[in-house]
């Protein structure tokens, strides 16, 4: 009676160790298929988040993202999906290009404009000579009190990003903070 019981027993953990390595399995291969975000945002947040980081380390107070401003970013960079290359920053404007193949997000584009940083002499309030920087004072300007993002998937597989800020920062003669 006892080897019979072992046996019950022991096909039964079979069966169930059977099972719940059938339902690991499936579950990577779902997991694997298709990447799951732990913490949901929406675009603005996506680009607000490194935004307000930078504009604090630099002690300017945060921007207010609005919808108006974003719908203004994706109208702008929509008329670039078919040459997204020709899309370049303009005054209020900070534009990203990631090339194709690759996934990027908005906190790719930011930690772009950010790097510029390096590039900032705030003493001079200049460019190092042959780099830019506006990209980034642009985006820690501190009479600038709102802005909005959008992100185009270009017809040539590249992404574009572009955030609109208002009033437009860079401002000749003036520093930034």
């Amino acid at each position: 009676m006892e080897c019979t019981s072992r046996t019950t027993t022991t096909s039964k953990l079979s069966w169930r160790l059977l099972l719940v390595v059938a339902v690991l399995l499936a579950s990577s291969a779902i997991s694997s298929a298709s990447p799951r975000r732990l913490l949901q945002t929406c675009i603005g947040q996506d680009f607000d988040v490194p935004h307000a980081h930078l504009r604090a380390k630099n002690n300017v107070r945060p921007l207010k993202y609005t919808q108006e401003l974003s719908d203004r970013a994706a109208a702008w960079a929509a008329q670039y999906k078919d040459n997204c290359a020709a899309a370049a920053p303009c005054p209020g404007v900070n534009v990203f290009l990631g090339y194709a193949g690759a996934t990027w997000l908005p906190s790719d584009a930011v930690a772009s404009w950010a790097e510029e940083e390096q590039h900032y002499d705030v003493n001079s309030n200049t460019c190092a000579d042959g780099k830019g920087c506006g990209r980034y004072t642009q985006m820690v300007w501190r009479d600038s009190k709102e802005f909005g993002c959008a992100t185009v998937d270009c017809s040539t597989g590249e992404t574009l990003m572009a955030c609109h800020y208002e009033p437009q920062g860079n401002v000749m003669g003036q520093k930034p903070f």
